[in-house]
């Protein structure tokens, strides 16, 4: 299959509704050969634009045939004729359809977005076709700051770029004034004369007799006009007795039906090639995105303070709801609450004196959430008596069987240990197995010891201890009361204490339980079933009654607001599209199909979701922390929050996106053009 036209249009007609019809062209025929200059004129109404849009692929028509190249256009798909608008075909327009937000180098740049090519030398290319129309010294001037006939001239170099095949120009004198019309007319004839096929659809007469052929329409059928006057010259020179030859030689033979498509030079043959199919690159993609965001930068800030304040709302009334839980937990008894005691586990020989480490302590007071931690053992003594004198009293008892308990320095704390007298030993006495002990209240009454500046001592079987603090009260392990308290090192000289009996662990208000998860591991990581965990007692059913109301209540509330701002960004994004109808017309012109306008558009709102995400976690955090500083609670935050607010921002972008895009997607080239 060959074909020696660029254009060939059999029966076309193009009907607009049913009741009743509106036939904008009826039965047109029209071939164009490669390198013609074509003029279409016509009155305002006769179909010249219908025309030139179903010449262009922006527009189908309801019957006959239309081939370019030899590709039977009916038959190819959106991609397909999108790839033609992008390689093959370049427009002018009335109205120039330039981004007013890009300069003069980004809108002649813009037109192999499309065509899925490497950046590699697009701004040489675009440099090139800028100054092949004289415009080399405004590659950097936005739109706004350009004459009419600049404007223009910028349309025909982001035309030429990619170097089509045709160029279709919809009147591009019709905003310009005579010095500057004449001057784009310059243009196009150098470039006709460079072997660019034109079509160029004019009211002004100028024009069309600037052009090599010139067609007419109206009422939406086309009469060749070129091919009429040359028939009419024939036949006036053969009335005159010039000859058939000559009048051939004019006509090439051809009737006036058949000169439809004769060429104004002599046809060379196309071999149609695979259709085209428009692409554009992720970087491409990404590009005009964000380039569509900023081009807008008051309306970005509208719809992305959509999603600030619904995801500020959501994270605030989550981690406020979080602390409020946690205060109520702390309205409870708090003493019970935070009290953890970890003990060996019976095993099917007994329990295992060593099963505790001496420096379990140490290790608990590494966790995050462990206030205070120390160790407690029973001491066997065995028949030893503990006395405060060495002299045996016949008339009273000087001698008692006291519990001997050993200890930590820790555990003072976290047993909530306070002093009537004297000091706590620290670590110091232990290392260097001081005789010292500390007296409960009830064991210093019975021992008659009341004022330790003489530095009294007890005797614990046949060792002598300086007794150098006595207790006043304890919050926990109120059994210590009544005992004598001597440090760990000793009680492993003195009577061979094996390990530790216990372990006494005071975490912070909510703590508890998380601290109980890691204890086994931190205590024993090659055996954690050797331990025994006691939690503290919880009102739970009223815990949880409450924190459920909460909850609910918050998420609520957060969950509102966000579908609020979600609202309001789908509102946004569907103005926006309105707005952006004739850049939308622009974007299909040059090459992009459906998918490529839903896909920028849904880019933007997602990455505006996004940006929303982040700062609304950011601001969400920030009255979580300064509410609980404010009314001097612990603030409990979600580590997850910062990374699934801009997942949730985004996605719910790209929700709110959806149905703008896929109306922006729907739009046909020619009913954006309209609008």
């Amino acid at each position: 299959m060959t074909s020696p036209y660029v254009l060939e249009l059999n029966n076309v007609g193009r009907q607009y509704g049913t009741e009743p019809a509106v036939h904008a062209l009826v039965d047109v025929d029209l071939c164009v050969a490669p390198g013609e200059w074509l003029a279409i004129t016509g009155p305002s109404g006769a179909g010249k634009s219908t025309l030139l849009h179903i010449l262009g692929c922006l527009d189908r028509p309801t019957s006959g045939t239309y081939l370019f190249e030899g590709l039977n256009t009916a038959k190819l798909n959106d991609r397909q004729r999108a790839g033609l608008r992008s390689r093959r075909i370049g427009f002018v327009f009335q109205s120039f359809h330039l981004l007013p937000h890009r300069s003069v180098l980004e809108n002649v740049m813009l037109a192999e977005v499309y065509r899925r090519q490497s950046h590699r030398g697009r701004r040489e290319r675009a440099l090139a076709a800028l100054e092949r129309v004289g415009l080399s010294h405004r590659v950097d001037y936005l739109p706004t700051k350009l004459s009419g006939g600049e404007r223009q001239r910028v349309a025909v170099a982001r035309a030429l770029v990619g170097s089509p095949s045709l160029l279709l120009c919809d009147e591009p004198t019709g905003n310009l004034d005579s010095k500057t019309a004449a001057s784009l007319l310059d243009l196009f004839e150098e470039l006709n004369r460079q072997g660019l096929t034109l079509v160029v659809v004019t009211h002004d007469e100028n024009v069309a007799n600037r052009a090599g052929r010139r067609v007419h329409i109206i009422d939406g059928q086309l009469t060749d006009i070129t091919a009429a006057r040359k028939l009419t010259e024939a036949q006036e020179l053969e009335a005159m007795g010039q000859g058939v030859g000559r009048d051939e030689s004019v006509t090439g033979g051809q009737t006036p039906e058949d000169h439809r498509s004769s060429p104004a030079s002599g046809p060379s043959a196309h071999t149609p090639v695979r259709p085209p199919r428009s692409g554009m690159s992720l970087r491409d993609l990404f590009e005009e995105a964000i380039a569509g965001m900023f081009a807008r930068p008051a309306r970005m800030a509208l719809t992305i303070l959509g999603i600030v304040i619904g995801l500020t709302a959501l994270v605030a009334t989550v981690g406020l709801s979080r602390t409020a839980n946690n205060r109520i937990v702390s309205e409870f008894d708090e003493l019970v609450a935070t009290e953890m005691i970890i003990t060996p586990r019976t095993g099917s020989g007994g329990i295992d004196p060593k099963t505790i480490p001496w420096d379990a302590a140490d290790r608990l007071m590494r966790l995050n959430g462990v206030a205070a931690a120390g160790t407690l053992s029973e001491v066997n003594v065995g028949d030893s008596l503990v006395s405060a004198s060495a002299v045996r009293d016949p008339q009273g008892q000087t001698a008692f069987n006291l519990a001997v308990k050993a200890a930590s320095p820790g555990l003072f704390e976290a047993v909530r240990a306070t002093l009537a007298a004297g000091r706590f030993p620290d670590i110091g006495h232990s290392e260097r197995l001081d005789r010292v002990a500390v007296l409960g209240p009830t064991a210093a009454q019975r021992l008659k010891i009341v004022d330790l500046s003489q530095l009294p001592a007890i005797a614990i079987g046949d060792h002598l201890y300086l007794v150098i603090g006595v207790l006043s009260d304890v919050g926990r392990q109120p059994d210590l009361l009544g005992s004598v308290i001597i440090p760990e090192g000793v009680a492993r000289r003195d009577f061979g204490l094996a390990g530790p009996g216990a372990v006494m662990v005071e975490t912070e208000l909510g703590a508890a339980s998380l601290i109980a998860q890691q204890t086994p591991l931190a205590l024993r990581p090659d055996n954690p079933n050797t331990l025994r965990i006691q939690l503290p007692p919880e009102p739970r059913r009223v815990r949880d009654a409450v924190q459920n109301d909460l909850n609910v209540m918050f998420l609520l509330l957060g969950g509102l607001s966000l579908i609020v701002g979600a609202i309001g960004i789908g509102n946004i994004t569907l103005v926006s599209v309105m707005e952006r109808t004739g850049e939308i017309g622009l974007r299909r012109a040059i090459g992009a199909n459906r998918g490529h306008i839903a896909a920028q558009f849904l880019l933007e709102s997602a990455s505006m979701g996004i940006i929303g995400g982040v700062l609304g976690a950011s601001l969400g955090l920030l009255i979580v922390v300064g509410v609980s500083a404010y009314q001097v609670w612990t603030p409990v935050l979600d580590p997850s929050v910062p990374f699934l607010a801009p997942v949730v921002g985004g996605t719910i972008g790209l929700l709110s996106g959806t149905y703008p895009a896929l109306r922006a997607a729907r739009l046909e080239p020619v009913e954006a053009f309209r609008n």
